[in-house]
Formats: C-alpha cells, structure tokens, sequence
C-alpha cells in the first residue's frame, strides 16, 4: 500500500510541482513490468477530433460563476485555483489512469474522458451531503485495491471532480423533474399511465441509468456509445453485479455500440429502439427523455446539431412524447447566451424548458421539450 500512498498524496496536493509527473512516469513504468505478464494492456481509444472542445476557451460573462451554480444545485463550489494547478492536477490525474487500472481485469478502454469521469463521479458519489450521493455505486465500478483511495476524498481538492459533480446534480434534478411532471399529468388526466424510457446519449462508465432503474424513477433505459466502450461497460457490469448481487434482479441498462459521426445508421438504431419494446404495448405509452452528457465536444462538427434534430424527428415520426436533458457543447452558441441557446434547441425541434450554463468544456446545461409537428 505504500504506493497508493504516494498516489494520494499526490492526487490531493493542491499544488503539483513539476517532477511529480517524471515520478509518477517512473513509479507507473515499474508497476506496469510487474503487471504486464497477467493483464492485457490498457487501452486508449484515439479520438481524432478534440477541437471542439477547445475552441471556447475565453472567459464569458453569460457563463456565471462556479460558486453561483453550486449554490443553486446544492453542490458545494469548486476550489478558487489557476489554470495552472487544473492543468496540472488534469495532467497527473490522467498519468495515474493506466496506474490506477493496472491490476484490472475489466481493462475498459478509455475514450473521451470516460474512465477519469468514472474516478470523479465515484468521489461525489461516496459523499453523503452530497446530492449525487449514490451509497456507492459508482465506487463499486473501480478496480479493487485501488478504488480505495476513493475514501480519502475529503483530502481531494474540489476541481475536476467538483466540475462533474455539479452537472450530475443538475441532470440527476432535471430527469426527476420531468418524470414527476409526466407522471404527475398521468393522475390528472385518469388514463393508461405513460411509461419512462431513458435514453443516455454517450453514456460512457456512468451510472445514472442503473441508479434510475434501482430507484423506480424510470422503467427502461438505453445506453449508446462505441462499440468498445459498450464492451468494456459490460464487463463493468459483471463487476458490478458481483458486489451488489440484488442488481442481478434488476433489469440492467441496454448497451448499444454506436458511432455518433455516422448520423444515418445512428437514427435508424434510435427509430428501432422507439418502435421495439418487444411488440407487447402500444410504442406510444411511452415518454422519452434523451440525456447527452459531455460527449458532443468530442464528436465533427455540424454532428451535435444533426443529433438534437434526429432525436426530435424520430419522435415525432413515431407519435411519441419526449424531453431533453444535456450538460454539453451545443454548436453555435460559443458562451452562456440564454437567446443563442433557446435558437439552436428550437431550430433542431426543441423547445427550451430551462437553462444552467457553467464554467467548464461541457458549459451548457439545460432541458427542453418536443416540438411537436403535425403529420399529415
């Protein structure tokens, strides 16, 4: 354990000085000779276009501050820190990975952030004032050993972690609200009650859909992302499966491999997904909510647009009620602007219900509705 100690002391120091990353170079070189002969490698899945999410990078006063959206989600604020040590603390954080999953037969893959994401919602998952407190669910996806320096989290300065940790909040919020709402209606209105389907755009190693199924808040949920990351997610699963063995009951998420550049063949998985449910109900019984979470500043551009509006047509194709949920990069609104952001939701058939923008690379934050268009 004395290595973990290292790790720890390093991932909480507020300050990183510049020979820690040749340390941690040296210390992952030596574990990794170790390792190498009884685990495959780690794997990183290249990404070809990160320009998006770069582009913006100039301050904004449409974006409020981090203390202001804290406050409004319950959330307590990220640390007061230069661009210096975020970097810095990103830089060591993403040389620990390989480390961190070293000894890992799940070996998921990386892509887009997702398995630094996955370390990060663990920590505000595992905090019980917290409103994304999830009585350790996403702790119980990390590899063993290792994920326990999750529980020195009070010790972890509140920077990458405390960034997710408030969009989390804010999605966990809105998909309640609109699942209140609908069902809400059903009571008023005294007919067949609608049915929620949760549709998780790029859901990466997140543990949303299986916290929402687990709580009842909603009956089905579909998971795209690529096909490795899909793969990998499955073997997570197992994992998680096997510490906390009431979930082999439940009804796990639907993973489907997806390539979000190919705009085509994604809409026809999204119309099958609509039209499926097993031929046993009335496909319009149901209410769909489609999350995108951090997974647009990744994909080329004019994609993240051409996503807004496939999701509003195949809904309205198939006659069926839906809602909107993101905390990501919307194209063509380069700050927090409420206007610019009410325009490119309604262009690709949304209509804005609220909207939450926050400092960070996925900066808007938001809900809408379907706009409904009459068929003819």
């Amino acid at each position: 354990m004395k290595t973990c100690h290292h790790i720890v002391f390093f991932l909480c120091a507020n300050t990183i000085s510049s020979t820690t990353c040749a340390f941690i170079g040296k210390l992952w070189k030596d574990t990794r000779v170790k390792v190498a002969s009884r685990n495959k490698p780690f794997k990183n899945i290249s990404q070809p276009n990160l320009v998006r999410g770069d582009r913006y990078r100039d301050a904004n006063s449409t974006i409020p501050s981090p203390k202001v959206i804290a406050e409004s989600l319950g959330v307590k604020p990220t640390k007061e820190a230069s661009a210096k040590t975020w970097q810095r603390a990103w830089k060591i954080h993403k040389r620990m990975l390989p480390l961190l999953h070293s000894t890992d037969n799940c070996k998921p893959p990386d892509s887009s952030l997702n398995l630094a994401c996955m370390w990060w919602k663990s920590l505000s998952g595992n905090d019980k004032s917290s409103p994304v407190y999830d009585n350790g669910l996403a702790y119980d996806l990390l590899p063993s050993g290792w994920r326990k320096i999750v529980r020195l989290r009070r010790l972890y300065p509140r920077l990458h972690h405390a960034n997710v940790e408030m969009r989390t909040a804010y999605l966990d919020s809105q998909i309640n609200e609109i699942v209140q709402n609908v069902r809400g209606q059903n009571n008023e209105d005294g007919g067949e009650s609608k049915r929620i389907r949760l549709i998780c755009m790029g859901a990466g190693y997140d543990t949303r859909g299986v916290k929402m199924l687990e709580r009842n808040t909603v009956d089905e949920v579909i998971e795209l992302d690529l096909t490795e990351v899909v793969r990998g997610k499955e073997r997570l699963f197992d994992r998680l499966r096997e510490r906390r063995p009431w979930l082999k009951d439940l009804t796990m998420p639907t993973p489907i491999p997806s390539d979000f550049n190919d705009v085509g063949n994604l809409r026809k998985k999204l119309d099958a997904i609509l039209k499926d449910n097993n031929n046993t109900e009335k496909i319009t019984n149901w209410h769909t909510i489609f999350t995108f979470e951090g997974v647009m500043i990744y994909l080329d551009d004019g994609v993240p647009s051409s996503l807004l509006s496939v999701t509003s047509n195949v809904l309205n194709e198939n006659n069926l009620d839906g809602s909107l949920c993101f905390a990501d990069r919307l194209e063509n609104v380069p700050g927090g602007d409420f206007d610019l952001g009410a325009k490119e939701l309604k262009k690709n058939g949304w209509i804005i219900k609220d909207w939450c923008p926050k400092p960070g690379l996925a900066r808007h934050m938001g809900s809408a509705e379907l706009l409904k268009t009459l068929k003819i």
